[in-house]
C-alpha cells in the first residue's frame, strides 16, 4: 500500500490506511526517483486495449476469467478449483455488513477506464532515474543474532537501499529474516521455524539474544530527543520460555522494556513485519511463488496490501454502531419516565397552602427575642467596667516578668562570646587544609596529561610495528621468487629445505606477535578490573544507604496501617507519665499545655518531614502562664526523664490579632497548612517560629523566582521549598535587606510517627509515594550493581584467559625455535648455490628482530602507561584525602557555627519575649485607655442597641418575669416545630419542593440531551463508516488495476503476455501467461502448464506488481530464484533492482544462495553481503 505523501513529498510516518481519498481520483501513482545510473533502455509498456463488455448483465476481468481461457485449461485445474470450492464456496454467507461494504461490487465495473488510466501512468513513467533517496529512518542498518539457531553469533550491516545476502545453506540467511520478524515483535508461529521462542535457542545454550538497529534520523523520527540517531531493538529468551523486550538509544541508554514500545515502534514507521509480503519468507516465498492456489493468492494480495487490515477495522465499527443503536429505546423510556415525574413535582406545588397565624405567633415570639439583646448589653456594660480594674492588676504583673527575662538575655550573651572563641580555634587550619586540597588537584591533572602522551606513543610504536610487518612481507615474497629460481636450477630437494626454514621463522614470528599482543591485551584489561572493582565497591554502599532507607519508609507505612501508634509514640518514651503528672499535680495554677504537637493538625502530609524540623523541639514543649508553674513543670520533665522538652511561658489572654501581618492569600503559609484546637499554642509557633510569614513553595525554582527576582512580597520572612530530588529535607531561602541566601533545613531525629496529626489515609499515600520513587531509584541501582558485577567477573575471566594463552604461546614459541635450527642446518648444505636467497633471510631476520624490538618497545610503553595510571591513582587518592581532612574540619567548624545558631536563636526567642513582655506593658497600658473608651462606647452601645430594637418593634416588649433567651427560644422553636408539622402534612418543605423541582426538571433536560446525543453520534458513524467504505471500494479498484497493469509490464520486460484476474466477490487470484512470442494470438496459458523457470519468473511479476501498492519502508524475499534458470534469474534480479530503485526511501533485502555478479545491474546503492559457513569461521572472526 503506497505511504501518504505530505507536502515535501516525504512518506508519512503513519500506519499506512488510506483514509482520506478526493472523489474518483486514482490512489495509486508512480513517484520519480533520481539515479546516478548509467543510461539503461528500458522497454516500452505493453497495453491490452479490451473491448466493450457484451450483453446486459456486468461482466469484468476480475469477476469471471473469459471464455477461451476456462475452455483452454478448465481440464488442467480442475482438480485445484475443486479443493478451492470445497475451502471457499462460492456462494457464501453474507452479513449485512458484507452488504453494505461491497455495494454490489457495482465498483468494479469501470476495469477498461481503469486499466487505461493505470495504463497512462506506466506509458509516462520516466526511463532514466536519478540518484535513489535514502530514507532518514524506519530502515535497518543492523542486525546481530547471539545462540540464534545454528550460529553462536551472526552479525549483518545493511545498505540502505538495495542488499542481496548470499551464502551457503546453514551460512545464516534466513536466520537473518527470522531474526527481523522476532526481534520487532512478530510471531515465532509466523516464521515457519519454529512453534515457539524456545525452538530458536541454539542447541547446547540455555539463551538467545537479537538485537535489530533501526535508523532514526530527519524530521519526522520517532522520539528523536529521547533516542537520537538510533533505535536499538533488543529480545532475548531462553529455553524456559521466559522472553522480554529491550529498546536503547543510540548511547545505549535503555529507554523501555515493555513490548507496547515495540509496538508504537513498528507501527509509526509502518514496517509490517506480520504482513506476509512485506516479509516474505523462505516457505511463504516457496507456497507464494509456486504452491500458491487462487484463492491463496488473493489471500496475500489483500493481506499484502492491507485490504484485510481496513476491512476488519470497519468491521468493528459496523459492530460499535449497531450496539449504540440499541441503547436508543431504552434512552426514550428514561426522557418519558423524567418527563412524568416532573409533571408530579409541578403538582405538589400548586397544593401547598399557607399558615398566617401560625406565622403570627412565631413573630411575637421573635420580638421578645429581640429585646432580650437590649437586656443582654446593659448586662456587658457592667462587665466591661470590671474588665478594666483587671488590666490594671495584669500591668503590675508585666513588670516583673520583664525584669526576669532581661536576666535570662545576659546569661545568653555570655555564653555566645564562648562559643564564638571556639569556632576561631576550629577554623584556623581551614586555609592550609584548602592550600593542600588546591596544590593537589594539579598534581593529578599533569599525571592524566602524562598519560594522554604515553597514549600517542603508544599508537606511534603499533604504527611503526605495522610498516616492520609490511617490508616483512615484501621481502617473503622476493624469498620466495628466488626460491621458485633455485628450485629450477637446484631441484625440490634445496626448495624443500628452504620451505621449511620459512614456514618455521614465520611461525616463530607470530607466536612472537601473539605474546605482544597478549601482554598488551593483560594490561588493559587489568587497568578496566581496578576500574571496575572501584565502581561496584562505590555501587554497593550506595545501594545499601538506599535499602535501609526504603526499610524505613515500609516501616512507617506498616506501623500507620495497623493503627498500632498512639498519640505519645512520635516523643520520649517518658512523655505520657509526664502528661500523668501534670494532670495529677494540684499546685499547679494553671494547667500547662502540652505536648504542642497534640494540639496541632497538618493539612498537607507532604510538608510533614519538612516542617517538623523547621519547627523543631518546640513540638516537644508546654505552655505556662506564670513563673510558679513554669519552675513546677520543669521539675515534673526531671522526674520524667524528658530530655528535650522545652518549658513556653506566655502572658497572652487572648488570641493574636494577625490583621495587616499576613502574605496575600494567593500564597500558602504554614499557618495556613495547620490547624490548632487550642489559640495559645498557635500564638506560641507564630511568636517562636513565625509560621504566619513563612512561605510553602514545593519547587526550588518557583521558591526562587518569588523571593530573589524582583520586590519580596509583603509580609514574608522567608520561603520554605523541598531539596532537590528530596521529600524529606528543604530549604529556606531569606532575602533581607537585599542579602539573599539559602540555608538547608536537615533531617531531624528519625521518627516513626510524626508529632502533627495529620490525616493517616493521606499520610499512607504520601509515604507509599516516598516508598515508590525510592523502590524505582532501588531498582535502577539494583540493574546497575548486577552489570558492574557481571563486568568484574568477565574481567576476571578475561585475566585467566590470558594468563593461559600467554603460558601455552611461550611453550609454541620455544618450539617454533628449535624448528628454525633444524631447518637452519638442511639449508646450509645448499650454501654457495643461493648467495642472494641466503643474504634476502639474513635481511629479513634483521627486520624480524626489529619487529621484535619494536613490539618489546610497544610493551615497555605499554607498562610505562600502567605505572602513570597508577601514580594517577595515588594523586586521586591524595586528593580524596585532603578534601576528607578539609570537609573533616569544615563540619567541626559548621558543629560549632549550628551551637551559635542555635543558642543565638533561642537569645532571638529570649529578647523577643523581653521585648514582647515590654510590649505587653504598653499595650496593656493601650488595653486600659482603650477598655475605659469601650466602656464608654458600651453606654453609648445600649442606647444605639435600644434604638434599633425600637425600629424594629416600636413599642418595647417587656421580658416576662423568669423568661431567659433559651426559655423564649424553646417556646419559638415549639411554635416552629408546629408550622414544620403542618408543611409534613403535605409530605414535604416548601423549600424541598422547590428543590426537587429544579431538579428533576435538570434530570428531564439531562436525559433528553443524552438521547439527542446518541442520535446525533450514530448518525455521524453511519455517515463516516458509509464514507470509509465508499473509499475502501475504490482502493481496492484502482490497487487491482495498478496490479494488472504492472503485471503486464513487467511480464513484457521478457517478451511475455499475461494478466492478472481478479475474483474479488469469489475472493480468487489468478495468473494468465503466454511466454511463447510466436503465438499471437494466444490468450495465456495457466501456471500450472508453465515451466518452473517461467512460473518464478511470472510470479516474481505477480510479488513487484503488489509491491507497488504496500507502503511499508521494507521489503524483504527469501531464496526468490531457487527454482530459476540462469535466464531466468538474471532477468528477475534486474526487475527487483530497477523497481527497487524506482521506490525512493525504501529499503530491499534480497536473499539467494547464487552469486550476484555478472547477472545484475549493480552500483553503489547495491550491496552484496556474503555470510561464511559456520563451520568455517574462527573464533577470532568474533
Amino acid at each position: 500500500m503506497p505511504g501518504r505523501l505530505d507536502n515535501g513529498g516525504q512518506s508519512a510516518r503513519k500506519r499506512p490506511r488510506i483514509d482520506t481519498l478526493d472523489g474518483e481520483e486514482e490512489l495509486v501513482e508512480v513517484r520519480e526517483a533520481r539515479s546516478n545510473l548509467r543510461g539503461d533502455n528500458y522497454k516500452r509498456v505493453r497495453v491490452s486495449e479490451a473491448g466493450p463488455s457484451k450483453g446486459g448483465r456486468r461482466q469484468t476481468r476480475d469477476a469471471t476469467p473469459d471464455s477461451d481461457y476456462n475452455e483452454g485449461h478448465e481440464e488442467n485445474d480442475e482438480e485445484a478449483n475443486g479443493a478451492e470450492r470445497e475451502r471457499f464456496p462460492s456462494s457464501p454467507l453474507r452479513t449485512q455488513y458484507d452488504e453494505l461494504r461491497d455495494g454490489d461490487f457495482t465498483h468494479l465495473q469501470h476495469e477498461m477506464e481503469d486499466d487505461q488510466r493505470a495504463t497512462q501512468r506506466l506509458r509516462f513513467r520516466p526511463n532514466r532515474l536519478g540518484d535513489n533517496a535514502v530514507a532518514d529512518n524506519g530502515i535497518i542498518e543492523a542486525i546481530t543474532c547471539v545462540n540464534f539457531m545454528c550460529h553462536t553469533r551472526l552479525y549483518c550491516e545493511l545498505g540502505p537501499l538495495l542488499n542481496f545476502i548470499v551464502g551457503e545453506n546453514g551460512s545464516g540467511k534466513s536466520a537473518i529474516l527470522t531474526a527481523v520478524t522476532l526481534c520487532l515483535g512478530g510471531k515465532a508461529s509466523s516464521t515457519n521455524r519454529g512453534g515457539s521462542l524456545k525452538d530458536f535457542v541454539k542447541e547446547g545454550q540455555d539463551k538467545a539474544l537479537l538485537i535489530v538497529k533501526l535508523k532514526n534520523q530527519g524530521d519526522d523520527a520517532y522520539k528523536h530527543d529521547l533516542y537520537g540517531d538510533s533505535i536499538v531493538v533488543e529480545r532475548h529468551f531462553s529455553k524456559t520460555g521466559s522472553s522480554g523486550f529491550r529498546v536503547k538509544s543510540k548511547t545505549g541508554t535503555t529507554i523501555s522494556t515493555k513490548r507496547q514500545e515495540i509496538e508504537e515502534i513498528v507501527e509509526y514507521f509502518a514496517l509490517q513485519v506480520d504482513n506476509p509480503l512485506n516479509v516474505l519468507s523462505q516457505d511463504n516465498a516457496r507456497q507464494f511463488l509456486n504452491d500458491s492456489t487462487k484463492a491463496q493468492k488473493y489471500k496475500f494480495f489483500i493481506e499484502g496490501v492491507q485490504l484485510q487490515q481496513l476491512d476488519n477495522d470497519y468491521r468493528l465499527i459496523k459492530e460499535s454502531l449497531d450496539q449504540t443503536m440499541a441503547k436508543i429505546p431504552e434512552l426514550e423510556a428514561t426522557v418519558k419516565r423524567t418527563e412524568e415525574a416532573l409533571t408530579e413535582m409541578k403538582r405538589k406545588k400548586e397544593a401547598m397552602g399557607g399558615q398566617q397565624l401560625l406565622r403570627a405567633k412565631i413573630r411575637s415570639f421573635r420580638n421578645q427575642l429581640i429585646w432580650f439583646q437590649v437586656v443582654e448589653q446593659e448586662k456587658r456594660f457592667e462587665a466591661q467596667r470590671r474588665k478594666v480594674e483587671e488590666i490594671e492588676q495584669q500591668i503590675v504583673q508585666a513588670t516583673e516578668l520583664a525584669a526576669q527575662r532581661r536576666e535570662n538575655l545576659n546569661r545568653h550573651d555570655a555564653k555566645l562570646e564562648g562559643l564564638r572563641v571556639e569556632l576561631e580555634e576550629a577554623e584556623k587550619d581551614l586555609p592550609e587544609l584548602k592550600k593542600a586540597v588546591k596544590a593537589a588537584e594539579p598534581v593529578l591533572k599533569t599525571r592524566k596529561d602524562e598519560i594522554i602522551l604515553l597514549q600517542g606513543e603508544e599508537r606511534d610504536a603499533h604504527n611503526k610495528l605495522m610498516a616492520l610487518k609490511d617490508r616483512m612481507a615484501g621481502l617473503d615474497d622476493s624469498i620466495r621468487h628466488e626460491e621458485r629460481r633455485l628450485q629450477e636450477k637446484n631441484g625440490a630437494a634445496h626448495t624443500a629445505a628452504n620451505e621449511r626454514l620459512n614456514q618455521a621463522k614465520a611461525h616463530e614470528e607470530d607466536i612472537t606477535g601473539q605474546i605482544a599482543a597478549a601482554a598488551s591485551q593483560a594490561a588493559a584489561i587489568r587497568a578496566q578490573k581496578m576500574e571496575a572493582e572501584k565502581a561496584l565497591k562505590d555501587k554497593n554502599t550506595e545501594f545499601e544507604a538506599q535499602k535501609k532507607q526504603i526499610g524505613d519508609v515500609q516501616e512507617k507505612i506498616s506501623s500507620a496501617q495497623s493503627g498500632g501508634a498512639n498519640k505519645f509514640s512520635p516523643y520520649e518514651p517518658g512523655m505520657p507519665r509526664l502528661v500523668k503528672m501534670i494532670e495529677q499535680e494540684s499546685r499547679f495554677q494553671t494547667k500547662p499545655i502540652g505536648p504542642l504537637g497534640l494540639h496541632v493538625r497538618l493539612l498537607k502530609a507532604e510538608w510533614s518531614p519538612v516542617l517538623e524540623s523547621l519547627i523543631g523541639s518546640s513540638l516537644n514543649g508546654f505552655i505556662v502562664t506564670n513563673h510558679r508553674d513554669r519552675k513546677l513543670l520543669e521539675q515534673c520533665i526531671e522526674r520524667s526523664g524528658i530530655k528535650d522538652s522545652p518549658v513556653l511561658l506566655t502572658s497572652l489572654k487572648g488570641p493574636l490579632n494577625l490583621e495587616g501581618r499576613e502574605p496575600e492569600q494567593s500564597f500558602t503559609t504554614v499557618l495556613r497548612v495547620l490547624r490548632f484546637n487550642n489559640d495559645m499554642v498557635r500564638d506560641q509557633l507564630i511568636m517562636t517560629n513565625s509560621i504566619e510569614q513563612l512561605l510553602l513553595i514545593p519547587k526550588r525554582e518557583a521558591a526562587e523566582q518569588v523571593m530573589f527576582r524582583g520586590a519580596k512580597p509583603r509580609n514574608v520572612k522567608a520561603a520554605v521549598c523541598f531539596k532537590d530530588g528530596s521529600r524529606t529535607e528543604g530549604l529556606t531561602l531569606n532575602n533581607s535587606g537585599g542579602s539573599i541566601s539559602t540555608n538547608p533545613i536537615r533531617g531531624g531525629p528519625k521518627r516513626k510517627h510524626p508529632r502533627m496529626l495529620a490525616d493517616i489515609d493521606e499520610y499512607i499515600a504520601v509515604q507509599k509515594e516516598q516508598l515508590a520513587s525510592l523502590e524505582a531509584e532501588y531498582q535502577k541501582l539494583l540493574g546497575e550493581r548486577q552489570a558492574l558485577q557481571k563486568k568484574c567477573a568477565l574481567h576476571n575471566t578475561q585475566v585467566a584467559t590470558n594468563e593461559r594463552e600467554t603460558a601455552r604461546l611461550k611453550k609454541d614459541l620455544e618450539a617454533a625455535r628449535r624448528a628454525i635450527t633444524r631447518a637452519q642446518s638442511d639449508v646450509d648444505d645448499f650454501d654457495g648455490e643461493d648467495g642472494k636467497l641466503q643474504g634476502l633471510l639474513t635481511e629479513r631476520d634483521e627486520l624480524k628482530e626489529q619487529y621484535q624490538t619494536q613490539g618489546t618497545q610497544m610493551g615497555a610503553i605499554t607498562n610505562r602507561k600502567l605505572d602513570k595510571n597508577r601514580d594517577a591513582e595515588a594523586a586521586k587518592r591524595n586528593l580524596a584525602e585532603c578534601r576528607a581532612q578539609l570537609n573533616k574540619a569544615q563540619e567541626a567548624a559548621d558543629k560549632f557555627s549550628e551551637k551559635i545558631a542555635r543558642l543565638e536563636a533561642n537569645r532571638r526567642i529570649v529578647l523577643t519575649e523581653l521585648n514582647e513582655t515590654e510590649a505587653r506593658i504598653e499595650v496593656l497600658r493601650e488595653d486600659k485607655a482603650r477598655e475605659e473608651e469601650r466602656a464608654r462606647r458600651r453606654a453609648e452601645d445600649v442606647a444605639e442597641m435600644t434604638a434599633n430594637a425600637q425600629s424594629h418593634v416600636p413599642v418595647r416588649v417587656e421580658i416576662p418575669e423568669g423568661e431567659t433567651e433559651a426559655s423564649l427560644e424553646k417556646q419559638h422553636n415549639a411554635l416552629k416545630s408546629r408550622y414544620d408539622r403542618e408543611e409534613k402534612k403535605h409530605g414535604m418543605k416548601e423549600g424541598e419542593i422547590e428543590k426537587l423541582l429544579n431538579e428533576r426538571t435538570r434530570a428531564r433536560n439531562e436525559a433528553a440531551k443524552t438521547l439527542k446525543s446518541v442520535v446525533d453520534m450514530n448518525q455521524q458513524m453511519k455517515q463516516t463508516l458509509g464514507l470509509r467504505l465508499h473509499r475502501w471500494r475504490l482502493f481496492q479498484r484502482f490497487i487491482s488495476a495498478q496490479s494488472r497493469c504492472n503485471f503486464q509490464y513487467l511480464l513484457s520486460e521478457r517478451g511475455f503476455r499475461g494478466k492478472l484476474l481478479f475474483d474479488h466477490q469469489r475472493r480468487y487470484l489468478d495468473l494468465q501467461v503466454e511466454p511463447d512470442k510466436t503465438e499471437k494470438g494466444a490468450n495465456g496459458r495457466s501456471t500450472k502448464t508453465l515451466s518452473g523457470g517461467e512460473k518464478s519468473f511470472s510470479s516474481i511479476c505477480l510479488l513487484l506488481s503488489i509491491w507497488e501498492a504496500m507502503g511499508s519502508p521494507l521489503r524483504c524475499l527469501d531464496e526468490f530464484d531457487v527454482f530459476m534458470d540462469n535466464v531466468n534469474r538474471a532477468i528477475s534480479t534486474n526487475m527487483l533492482i530497477t523497481a527497487a530503485r524506482r521506490s525512493v526511501n525504501r529499503q530491499y533485502i534480497f536473499i539467494t544462495p547464487n552469486a550476484i555478479e555478472g547477472r545484475a545491474n549493480l552500483d553503489k546503492d547495491v550491496k552484496i553481503i556474503r555470510l561464511t559457513d559456520p563451520r568455517q569461521q574462527r573464533l577470532a572472526d568474533f
